[in-house]
């Protein structure tokens, strides 16, 4: 249990959620302490839903802007002092629903420095008109991700989160931060896992194979992103219910009620060919693949 967890937040409505509550509760079922760290102006009666630290304040720097605070905050505190896992996680998912024991049992007999859940082997670079390019680039995705006392300890990281700064778009974030930090590590020496290795020949699982990720292996979360219908481009959710207790359904349609980009909207057309039709739109950001997005805008037959 000599585990600290720092958990990254924020909410449009500057409230702690039902689904945050439950991340955080499981969360300390396998870490000593929680560090829940919020860029929203929260009220203290929102606050006094956990009970774990809590630190405020208000910044542009995203998750891992939460990520350095809850890091400093944990030094300060001298946590970290025989921590032998810090665990950075975010509110992007909704879960877990599968016990995080089995896979923290799982990832402590390899022989790593750092791991994560999963891991993508697409990332992108900046091209000079400003537009990103796919490219082969592995990394461990930062949504859930653990360091062993060899990397939290070491001057490359310390250094690395105490260089993030406000960035002007997702991109950005993704390639100094997400793709940076795997980067940084590995050049430092530091070995990386992940826990599941299920469709990482797929570019993004959580995304692309949710559901497929959820129903065969241990993977314990939905993304919040994919029922919250922001890539309808790239997957469908027609039967997600199907997956998940009434209690986990209520929990996750209450957030939906005020975060989903737009309505789910019921066609005639079957489930089974809104797949066929994912599948053979091309994926990623090629003139083909933005091609045939913008005619399932036109022809939203088969958004759900």
């Amino acid at each position: 249990m000599n585990k600290v967890a720092i958990f990254a937040h924020y909410d449009k409505k500057n409230i702690i959620d039902d689904y945050v509550i439950f991340y955080v509760k499981e969360l300390q079922k396998i870490a000593r302490d929680v560090i829940f760290v919020s860029c929203c102006d929260l009220p203290e009666e929102e606050l006094n839903k956990l009970d774990c630290y809590k630190l405020v304040q208000k910044h542009n720097e995203y998750d891992f802007g939460s990520y350095k605070r809850g890091f400093n905050f944990a030094k300060e505190k001298n946590l970290l002092k025989d921590c032998e896992e810090l665990i950075f996680v975010n509110d992007s998912c909704y879960g877990p629903f599968k016990p995080l024991e089995k896979i923290f049992n799982q990832m402590s007999v390899t022989d790593c420095d750092f791991w994560g859940l999963t891991k993508n082997r697409i990332g992108f670079k900046k091209l000079k008109n400003g537009k990103v390019k796919d490219v082969y680039c592995p990394h461990i995705q930062s949504y859930f991700l653990v360091l062993r006392q060899s990397a939290f300890n070491s001057k490359s990281f310390e250094d690395f989160i105490n260089s993030v700064e406000y960035q002007e778009n997702k991109n950005d974030i993704i390639l100094k931060y997400e793709i940076g930090l795997t980067k940084t590590l590995e050049k430092a020496g530091f070995k990386s896992d992940f826990a599941i290795k299920d469709f990482y020949k797929k570019n993004n699982p959580t995304i692309f194979k949710w559901r497929k990720l959820y129903e065969e292996t241990d993977f314990p979360f939905v993304k919040c992103s994919v029922l919250r219908l922001q890539n309808y481009l790239h997957t469908t959710i027609e039967g997600w219910k199907e997956l998940f207790t009434s209690e986990q359904i209520l929990m996750i349609e209450k957030n939906l009620k005020y975060t989903s980009r737009v309505k789910p909207i019921r066609h005639r057309a079957p489930r089974f060919l809104k797949e066929f039709v994912m599948n053979v739109i091309p994926k990623g950001t090629s003139k083909r693949a933005a091609i045939a997005r913008k005619l399932l805008v036109w022809f939203p037959v088969f958004i759900d």
